[in-house]
């Protein structure tokens, strides 16, 4: 008895220490789970809030004297707890009031009377039930008046949720599903449906077959009345009914992506280890995709296309962006996954690299790869130059958490992740790249992986003739945060130039480590030697040494670096070659030049820039050579960098700004125009809707004359992608009270929304508050509406504040207090003088009895906020200010 009590209170001790970490013991390893989960019905609901399910686990230690088996659960109750040994006799029956949950850390701890012993196998058994959730986590519910789904999204780790488990990538396991569900609905999971019971009162359980070996949170599952298109034992796409048709693209875009894949690897996606590939969209959700290993759930906005509706060129470019990525987590993620989440990029970096590289393939008029520069890489520089930006991969013990998990699995670390591997890709080149990763996906496949595992593979089919020291060079932009700027300098006689380096940040004094240097892959075009395409290094650039120098035989007119923006760095020119490149960009030359290095180059100034190392005017002398530019992607790179500044200028200011922008788009605007043609570039297109939401915004008197003058010719609804723009230039004209007319006749609940936004661009504020806003406009929409006005019409914030002023009881009385202050918090970025400084402070003295107790709080945060903002005007735009006075 005494030897018994010893042995209770030593499992004791040891669950309690175990129990304080975050990770899971690799003393037992899970390889089989069979789970059952039976929807519980209530009363005029097919699925209840709550569910029944029973798993059975096959595990085996690698140690001897394993007294307790430790793993993962959230939110369930478990009723009953068994465990078997090899030949399926019952081991123990361990008792509830045994069990030892740690809620902080999610580990369920099974205490045994007896040792497991190595290399054996086990089954653990658990009955349980859990709770069907809302928020779009573990098991959830999506319903509406007419319909109901049921689905899951266990990634990270919310397979917990739905049964115990070993709920950490590195416990991969094989599982077998049976479900439960109601007649009249349809069960579809990662793998294909093996057979269907009948278990009476109308029940069904249908059995899926075993999946291939993965990790918990790639388990999926879906329960509703859907309907297939396709074929389900290969691929097929599930939705609503009413959407059968409207799905052809997305079908079709699925099979060539999926025939690319498996062209492009040595192993194709049937020898990964799963026959059946399914999409199925998620209802009324905006943004979702789950990459679960044979049934990736997709936002239905993704894969259902409406005619005249969301069936136009931005619509299907979402979708094959989309579907690329997700297909691709089949061979990165699925097959083969992270070790643990402090290296997300192995599997999201991979996914979202290929998934353009296949859909730049497969949807060409997309011209996907030059997109991503500006969609892609320049967003993420910028979130890569503060303090608190992350490295690639983190250290796994700094990982120990949910919020911890969260803060390394956002969109920073994928399109980082991609940004870095596209630069690999390049610099070693399409064939070498390919072998290395065919070699890494054929020995890793089924198993986890750490960057090492990578690097050792792209280290074996490096070209040998770099020289450059590889581990150095991975680990510069993988386990070090940020990125440099090289600067470059020219020697009087143009025949030399020098090179430095420095780490790029906004504000050298916010706490980063300003001293990192990175190993960095030098490629260039000059006057001399005009391969454009050329992404081979001319040399890197050591991290060790203060500055390298290229010297040419003959003097050079110009030099652009990092062809492409291919490799992970920005480049601050010094003038005279700056001067060099504007007068190139303005020659017939200028045209050849990549669009990729015009947008960089853009892109870059600005946020040179932001960061005081530039002036704005100088920019903005600089971005003169567009009156000769009329490619999408340089101008949608300046249009990025000048919303920021241009949301600071004050309203006399935006008046020389609309002439500096009407000169400068005078060309590309009349060979666009406002008219969509229907044989058109996609890109033609999308420069069209840029030009005239940029123009008519700032009150081009063309741009809203066109707009108008279309809009009354009765040329019917412009294209779906180009309409909401369209829309809203037409509201800024007289032509506003017709869009009323289309809202009232419209019985799409999608467009009407879309109606809605477009008529809050009137210009016509005072009508609008007075008899549209809070008279004929839902009341939900009110708060998004009333910021859209002043958002879309920014020189009129100072007369739309004072109309809210005067007017303020009916607005804390329609809006409510909360409502009203969340106005006030986004109003206040957009004040742009002390004038309105001063009239914001009248107003807050004389109300701030309306905003409870926190009112003074308020005041001061939002006062914070104006003074902050003038500031930075004050010190960055005072030249920019004269220059585009002087420029008119």
């Amino acid at each position: 008895m005494e030897g018994s009590v010893f042995r209770w209170q030593f499992i004791l001790i040891t669950v309690i220490a175990s129990s304080t970490g975050f990770r899971l013991s690799r003393s037992v390893l899970p390889s089989f789970y069979n789970l059952t989960i039976d929807i519980i019905e209530e009363k005029y609901k097919k699925f209840g809030a709550t569910f029944v399910g029973e798993v059975a686990i096959t595990l085996q230690t690698n140690q001897n004297d394993v007294y307790e088996i430790t793993l993962h659960k959230d939110s369930l109750d478990i009723s009953s707890c068994l465990v078997y040994n090899m030949n399926d006799l019952l081991y123990q029956n361990v008792t509830i009031s045994s069990l030892i949950f740690n809620p902080k850390t999610q580990l369920l701890t099974v205490p045994l009377l007896e040792p497991l012993t190595a290399n054996e196998n086990y089954t653990l058994y658990f009955k349980y039930t859990g709770n069907v959730r809302y928020d779009y986590s573990g098991l959830f519910k999506i319903a509406d008046n007419h319909s109901e789904v049921l689905l899951t999204q266990l990634k990270t780790i919310y397979a917990r949720l739905v049964f115990p488990c070993f709920d950490e990538p590195t416990f991969k396991a094989k599982f077998q599903l049976h479900l439960g569900r109601p007649s009249g609905y349809n069960a579809i999971s990662n793998t294909r449906l093996l057979r269907t019971t009948n278990e009476g009162n109308e029940r069904f359980v249908d059995h899926f077959d075993v999946t291939p070996i993965m990790s918990t949170y790639l388990l999926a599952f879906l329960i509703s009345e859907y309907q297939a298109q396709g074929d389900i034992s290969k691929f097929a796409i599930f939705t609503q009914p009413d959407y059968y048709n409207y799905t052809r693209f997305s079908y079709g875009t699925g099979v060539r992506v999926t025939d690319a894949y498996n062209e492009l690897f040595e192993m194709p996606y049937n020898q990964l280890g799963n026959k059946v590939l399914q999409f199925a969209t998620a209802p009324w959700i905006d943004e979702m995709t789950t990459e679960n290993w044979g049934l990736i759930i997709f936002s239905e906005k993704m894969l259902v296309h409406k005619p005249g509706y969301t069936d136009y060129y931005k619509n299907k470019e979402f979708t094959c962006r989309a579907i690329g990525k997700e297909v691709a987590h089949m061979w990165f993620g699925n097959s083969v996954t992270l070790s643990w989440w402090s290296h997300y990029w192995l599997n999201e970096g991979f996914a979202r690299y290929y998934g353009i590289i296949i859909a730049d393939e497969n949807c060409r008029s997309y011209h996907l790869d030059q997109q991503f520069v500006v969609d892609n890489l320049q967003r993420i520089f910028e979130k890569d130059a503060v303090a608190g930006s992350l490295p690639l991969t983190s250290p796994e013990k700094s990982v120990q958490s949910l919020a911890d998990i969260n803060k390394q699995t956002d969109g920073f670390i994928e399109d980082k992740g991609a940004s870095i591997i596209r630069m690999w890709r390049n610099l070693m080149g399409g064939k070498n790249f390919k072998i290395s990763i065919d070699s890494y996906l054929k020995q890793y496949h089924l198993k986890n992986t750490n960057p090492r595992d990578l690097f050792a593979h792209l280290r074996q089919n490096w070209p040998a003739q770099h020289e450059v020291d590889l581990d150095t060079f991975f680990s510069d932009f993988t386990e070090q945060v940020g990125y440099p700027m090289v600067i470059v300098n020219i020697t009087q006689d143009n025949q030399k130039i020098i090179l430095h380096q420095k780490r790029f940040l906004y504000d050298y004094e916010d706490g980063s480590d300003a001293t990192l240097r990175y190993t960095i892959p030098i490629t260039f075009a000059t006057n001399l030697d005009r391969t454009y395409n050329n992404l081979t290094p001319y040399t890197y650039f050591d991290k060790n040494k203060s500055t390298i120098e290229i010297s040419f035989e003959e003097p050079i007119e110009w030099i652009i670096l990092n062809q492409k923006q291919s490799n992970y760095y920005r480049v601050f020119y010094d003038k005279p070659i700056l001067n060099q490149i504007k007068q190139l960009f303005s020659t017939i030359e200028g045209h050849r030049i990549p669009v990729e290095n015009k947008a960089q180059i853009i892109d870059d100034l600005f946020h040179f820039a932001h960061a005081g190392m530039i002036d704005y005017a100088d920019v903005f002398e600089f971005l003169e050579f567009l009156s000769t530019e009329i490619e999408y992607i340089p101008w949608r790179a300046a249009n990025n960098g000048m919303e920021r500044v241009v949301r600071r200028l004050t309203p006399q200011q935006l008046t020389h700004f609309e002439k500096y922008l009407t000169n400068i788009t005078t060309l590309v605007f009349s060979l666009r125009g406002t008219k969509s043609g229907e044989y058109e570039g996609i890109f033609t297109k999308y420069n069209r809707e840029m030009h005239v939401s940029w123009l008519c915004k700032y009150q081009n008197v063309n741009c809203n004359n066109q707009v108008k003058l279309l809009f009354e010719g009765n040329i019917g609804k412009p294209s779906p992608d180009y309409r909401e723009t369209f829309y809203c230039a037409v509201s800024r004209t007289t032509a506003h009270a017709r869009l009323w007319h289309l809202y009232n006749n419209e019985t799409d609940s999608n467009e009407k929304d879309l109606l809605l936004r477009a008529i809050s661009c009137s210009r016509d504020y005072s009508t609008y508050f007075k008899l549209e806003l809070f008279h004929v406009i839902p009341h939900y929409k009110w708060t998004n509406d009333l910021i859209q006005i002043y958002k879309h019409n920014p020189d009129l914030i100072g007369p739309i504040f004072s109309m809210i002023s005067e007017n303020i009881d009916e607005f804390v009385a329609r809006l409510g207090q909360y409502k009203m202050i969340e106005v006030l918090s986004d109003m206040v970025d957009y004040f742009t003088t002390r004038e309105q400084e001063e009239q914001f402070t009248i107003f807050m003295d004389r109300n701030i009895h309306r905003f409870g107790e926190s009112a003074q709080t308020l005041k001061e945060t939002f006062l914070t906020t104006i003074r902050k903002n003038l500031e930075w005007a004050e010190q960055r735009l005072g030249k920019l200010g004269n220059y585009l006075a002087k420029y008119n």
